[in-house]
């Protein structure tokens, strides 16, 4: 049976964690401004959780985690026991975090460090649209982390300036060379595909929705059934 209306569960562990300093509180930090149903905070170690509602907050908390190429990412979409989260992520229960935590070691072995995942009742049809996502965000992946320091400054400062010409002097560059770096970050690539990210999110959680209602009521319809025959038996046996 599935419980509360379904929500996004984000679970982020760190790369070569014995090997390199504790990134958490950096990471923490960087992912305080994004909303969410439940804060991330760490969960066991060099790993954080977070509860989120919204697909385009999804987005960018994997986006903030990508660009630093030190983390794992696992988003699990499903339904959280009711108030379970309330006290914080760290005490949620739920299909949901069952699934981001099979996320998070997916990603381990991807390309992206990005996975998707759905409960097995959410149905064929979530996990097609769930596997969907993951290759898109693959290829979204792929431009965040193949993109430089120098790239991210130029688009750090377009970001931040009213024009290309007033970011080039802020960085004391030409303007053709901003227009160079950005063509070569593919951050224009990278942006336009937020729409499909986002609306792949929607589909997977529409998708999982629908599955277990189905599921739902598939139980339902099977429960007094099993009741009807056994009281048939009943008579007979009387």
């Amino acid at each position: 049976m599935w419980h509360d209306h379904l929500m996004y569960v984000v679970t982020i562990d760190q790369r070569d964690s014995r090997s390199t300093a504790d990134r958490v509180p950096g990471l923490l930090a960087a992912l305080e401004p994004i909303p969410c149903a439940a804060p991330f905070e760490r969960t066991a170690g060099d790993e954080v959780q977070g509860l989120v509602e919204q697909p385009a907050a999804v987005r960018q908390v994997l986006l903030t985690a990508l660009r630093g190429g030190h983390w794992h990412c696992g988003v699990g979409i499903g339904p959280v026991d009711p108030g379970s989260w309330k006290a914080g992520t760290r005490a949620g229960r739920g299909p949901a975090y069952v699934a981001a935590r099979e996320a998070v070691e997916a990603a381990k072995d991807l390309p992206g460090s990005v996975a998707v995942r759905v409960p097995p009742d959410a149905g064929e049809t979530a996990s097609g649209w769930a596997a969907d996502c993951e290759a898109v965000w693959a290829l979204v992946a792929s431009l965040v982390l193949d993109r430089t320091d120098a790239q991210w400054r130029v688009v750090d400062a377009v970001d931040a300036a009213d024009t290309q010409a007033a970011a080039a002097a802020a960085l004391d560059i030409t303007p053709s060379s901003v227009t160079g770096a950005l063509r070569l970050s593919r951050i224009r690539e990278e942006r336009a595909a937020y729409g499909t990210l986002d609306r792949l999110l929607v589909g997977t959680h529409d998708a999982a929705t629908a599955g277990a209602a189905s599921a739902d009521s598939a139980e339902a319809s099977a429960t007094p059934g099993a009741a009807r025959d056994e009281q048939g038996q009943g008579g007979g046996d009387a």
